[in-house]
């Protein structure tokens, strides 16, 4: 029921992607990818925050230009929604760098996106994550059968080729990249489940059922037995017009044999009755199933006030808590995003001649995207105004 993480690389992906297919699964990622782009009024959805004070204010103006242009490149307003969910799933996303041969100092021109399942990271030290290049099987397929690959060409990208962003968590042996839905494992396994068998319960126990006790009289039990099937089989039949012989013929009725049950009553009873059983109690009740719901949804961190649409949306001046934690999920989630893109950044301006022209630093400056302004905002202004209040109440002692 829970098993392990599988080695092969498309095998993995392949569950993965079965999972986020699922339709709580979808929903929960949904709204994580919703809340991680927003579009600030100049429809950015990264800026670059300068950490340097040395930097002039032009300086900083060619950067943010440079910047304009790389993140372009991205797509990040129609395309963002899509990375995000991608880190989510696959754990990893490549982007190929593209260079004119010729002219280099141009930069990065743009951006190819490499699918996961084809290229992966060489590590020089896995310990501290540094990567010294990549590995990109390239599929040759055969001329006469255009469906059958031939052979797998091994190419390798040099560092600076690619720009790639994982999702920073590893297996328990450091060998494989998992993404965040993997903690939805367990819980969507123990969903799906749920589900089905209470589906088949209530397939199984909701019809209601009739209980045929058939006065026998003094018959003996073989002839009793006879009897009791004779009637069955009338039951068990019906009269319905055929189209083929042209008239009524008996048709069986499966449906009428699965829903009665017969007994044999003998002399000195009350004669033949047909009473009913109950259906199934409890059909309407989903307590268990909206447990396992919630639960899920807890795995991928996602507020469970949000399982049903028909609650109240609070925006008031309180803020629950796990919405609070949702926002700051969702704000590191962002902090991946933007760690991956800042060294193909780096790279772009070390080609345009700037990184050096400038003397700029790695901690020069930051990329960071526009945090979900719903809830993470609201509740830093409630900070604001419980600050100023203790400031007054302190001034006034």
């Amino acid at each position: 029921m829970y098993a392990n993480v599988q080695p092969d690389k498309n095998k993995r992906l392949q569950e993965y992607r079965v999972m986020a297919a699922f339709s709580e699964v979808a929903d929960a990622l949904d709204e994580i990818c919703d809340e991680a782009i927003n579009v600030d009024r100049e429809g950015n959805v990264a800026r670059i925050v300068f950490k340097d004070s040395d930097i002039s204010s032009d300086d900083q103006g060619k950067i943010n230009e440079e910047w304009k242009k790389y993140s372009n490149y991205f797509e990040f307003n129609k395309k963002g929604w899509e990375y995000f969910r991608q880190l989510l799933v696959d754990a990893e996303i490549f982007f190929e760098h593209i260079i004119h041969k010729d002219h280099p100092d141009k930069g990065i021109l743009g951006v190819l996106t490499i699918p996961s399942d084809l290229i992966d990271p060489v590590y020089s030290n896995v310990q501290n994550m540094l990567v010294k290049g990549y590995l990109f099987r390239k599929a040759i397929y055969d001329s006469k059968n255009p469906t059958k690959i031939k052979e797998i060409q091994m190419i390798p990208m040099e560092q600076n080729q690619v720009t790639y962003v994982n999702s920073g968590i590893w297996n328990e042996n450091k060998t494989l990249r998992l993404p965040f839905i993997e903690n939805v494992r367990r819980s969507y396994r123990q969903l799906s489940l749920i589900e089905d068998s209470i589906v088949i319960y209530r397939l199984v126990n909701a019809p209601e059922r009739l209980v045929f006790n058939v006065d026998v009289g003094n018959m003996a039990p073989p002839k009793a037995e006879a009897y009791l099937r004779k009637l069955m089989q009338q039951y068990w039949q019906k009269r319905t017009f055929d189209g083929d012989q042209g008239n009524a013929v008996n048709k069986f009725n499966p449906q009428s044999m699965l829903d009665a049950y017969w007994f044999a009553k003998r002399a000195g009873s009350e004669g033949t009755t047909v009473t009913k059983l109950a259906p199934g109690q409890n059909l309407g009740q989903l307590d268990d199933l909206i447990y396992f719901v919630k639960k899920l949804y807890k795995a991928l961190k996602v507020p469970v006030t949000r399982v049903n649409p028909e609650d109240a949306y609070n925006d008031g001046e309180s803020i629950l808590r796990e919405e609070l934690k949702f926002a700051r999920f969702i704000i590191r989630l962002q902090q991946r995003m933007a760690s991956g893109i800042k060294p193909g950044f780096i790279t772009h301006l070390k080609l345009r001649g700037i990184w050096d022209k400038l003397g700029i630093r790695e901690n020069s400056f930051e990329i960071e995207f526009n945090v979900p302004t719903n809830f993470y905002e609201l509740r830093e202004n409630q900070k604001l105004q419980l600050d100023r209040k203790s400031t007054r109440l302190n001034s006034s002692h």
